[in-house]
């Protein structure tokens, strides 16, 4: 499935698209996810949490960046993760684009994502749904992140600066998407959706 997202940054471009390919930095904007150093190939250990109501599907795998333009502010990302217990996968293929917004920043991306395993039998409405959710709260933590810099004017910081470093703000790690909302969420999603093929 194909899922398209964007959002806005109070930030330069240049400042946002170096911070999103910063994906240790990053991380932490991402409710649930961990990423650790590169390896010698660049892939980073990367782990993501969700909450399903009683159920917490966990996935650990590999992100890496593939493909960059610095002068156009272009990007493509790989994921390969595994369910830590479970026989689901998902891989996904992010392209991004990062381009002047008035003050700011607009990132606009779409992502190919293949699931195997318990995620898969959600359907994808649940499942655009709780990327929609990722997204719009790493928006929020990436602009708390980068508001410090963003204030003075300046470029991104330096890769070895992290979230707390003198050119970022702090910002603690984002928890799971919690279950009862997305839960609720879902629930909605396919009344609407019910009732529009009704009414077809």
């Amino acid at each position: 499935m194909d899922i398209a997202s964007e959002f806005s940054v109070g930030a330069p471009p240049a400042t946002v698209y170096s911070a999103l390919l910063d994906l240790e930095r990053v991380g932490p904007c991402i409710p649930g996810a961990t990423v650790g150093p590169a390896a010698e190939d660049g892939a980073h250990p990367a782990e993501i949490a969700v909450r399903l109501g009683p159920m917490r599907l966990t996935y650990r795998g590999t992100v890496r960046v593939q493909e960059r333009d610095e002068a156009t502010h272009t990007a493509t990302l790989l994921a390969d993760v595994r369910e830590v217990r479970g026989q689901g996968s998902a891989r996904a293929r992010m392209s991004m684009a990062v381009t002047a917004d008035g003050g700011g920043a607009h990132v606009a991306s779409t992502t190919t994502v293949e699931l195997t395993g318990r995620a898969a039998q959600m359907g994808a409405g649940i499942v655009e749904d709780v990327a929609s959710r990722l997204v719009a709260d790493m928006a929020e933590r990436l602009e708390q992140l980068l508001a410090p810099a963003a204030a003075a004017g300046e470029g991104p910081a330096p890769a070895g600066d992290g979230p707390g470093g003198p050119a970022g703000g702090a910002v603690e790690p984002a928890r799971p998407i919690g279950g009862l909302r997305l839960l609720l969420r879902a629930l909605w999603y396919r009344l609407r959706h019910g009732r529009h093929r009704a009414n077809a």
